[in-house]
């Protein structure tokens, strides 16, 4: 199911008639982030993660889209005190990492993931089972 072309970006839910669908964004050249269904490109696309999300949104609604709870990402040195929603990929390189800290070059600086569900985590492991 990983599809190893392109870097898995964020995960999310769509619930349809055959119930609940996993659909997974993934970032297919620098500015282009789109929507896998089914390891089939869907004709969402947006120019970063936050644009393909909200693109989503409005295509599949409110009511049947759903993202992963991926937890929440902080930046270091402790510039944010609440956070923001994590995606998937900071997520795993925050796990991944032995300390939690990982540099997210977007940003450019260190952050640290906390929080995230048991559904994520458990997708997580399953993803890196292969």
């Amino acid at each position: 199911m990983e599809n190893q072309l392109f870097p898995l970006i964020h995960v999310a839910f769509i619930y349809t008639c055959k119930g609940k669908e996993n659909l997974y964004l993934r970032m297919t050249a620098p500015y282009r982030f789109v929507w896998f269904l089914r390891d089939k490109e869907t004709p969402i696309v947006g120019g970063n993660s936050e644009e393909a999300i909200l693109l989503a949104r409005k295509q599949w609604g409110e009511d049947n889209f759903r993202t992963l709870n991926c937890g929440f990402r902080y930046t270091l040195p402790e510039r944010d005190e609440h956070g923001v929603n994590a995606l998937y990929s900071q997520m795993v390189s925050s796990y991944a990492s032995m300390n939690g800290i990982y540099f997210d070059p977007d940003l450019s600086c260190n952050c640290f993931v906390q929080s995230a569900s048991n559904e994520a985590r458990s997708l997580m492991k399953q993803l890196a089972k292969g």
